[in-house]
């Protein structure tokens, strides 16, 4: 109905950036008061909005990649630089954490060639603020990678739903598979983005 063309018209939209943050801003709030400051509850209400937030965006580089409104909130960065803001929104609160500091110091021993890395990571699991510090870290990457997949397809005509879809599912074979879809089609490898060096 006339909602659901409004919805697709990419000249109502005001502003990419306002409405990701304003979506932001209710996940974050609470009766209608903003949750700040260093408690367990902020720091699960933002890992609840870093998981759910990109979700919706998803769905519009998969189903709707040649769209005006994709094109209107993934031309910019403005999503991306929203969940990047939630991201320091749950490193900061952590920070401030009694004892939250300790992961840390433990996350030396995930570099220690001489130790086990792999124990030493899943031994920071067991901390809440380091899992949704390395969950919502996670879901930035892959969607910010998933909206180069796509710009690229955009910019040089490869399709790109599957290969989006493989990131937001499993992270970087995603990106594998845009490259092998690239080859196929005869598009070849994206080309080096280094601006040419100016004659002298």
């Amino acid at each position: 109905g006339t909602s659901h063309h409004a919805l697709l018209d990419p000249y109502l939209l005001d502003s990419t950036t306002t409405t990701a943050a304003a979506a932001a801003t209710v996940l974050l709030s609470d009766g209608g008061n903003t949750i700040i400051g260093s408690s367990p509850d902020s720091i699960k209400t933002a890992f609840s909005v870093a998981t759910f937030l990109p979700q919706p965006f998803w769905l519009f580089l998969i189903f709707l990649p040649n769209a005006g409104i994709t094109k209107k909130l993934f031309g910019g960065l403005e999503v991306i630089t929203v969940l990047c803001l939630v991201h320091l929104f749950i490193v900061g609160t952590s920070i401030l954490e009694p004892g939250g500091t300790a992961p840390i110091a433990e996350f030396n021993d995930v570099f220690d060639p001489n130790g086990d890395p792999q124990a030493a990571m899943m031994g920071m699991m067991r901390y809440p603020s380091f899992v949704s510090e390395e969950w919502s870290h996670v879901l930035t990457w892959d969607l910010f990678v998933g909206r180069w997949i796509w710009l690229d397809g955009i910019k040089r005509g490869v399709f790109t739903s599957h290969s989006v879809l493989l990131s937001n599912l499993i992270g970087p074979p995603g990106l594998l598979l845009h490259w092998a879809t690239c080859v196929v089609t005869g598009k070849g490898l994206t080309p080096s983005e280094v601006p040419d060096e100016p004659d002298d």
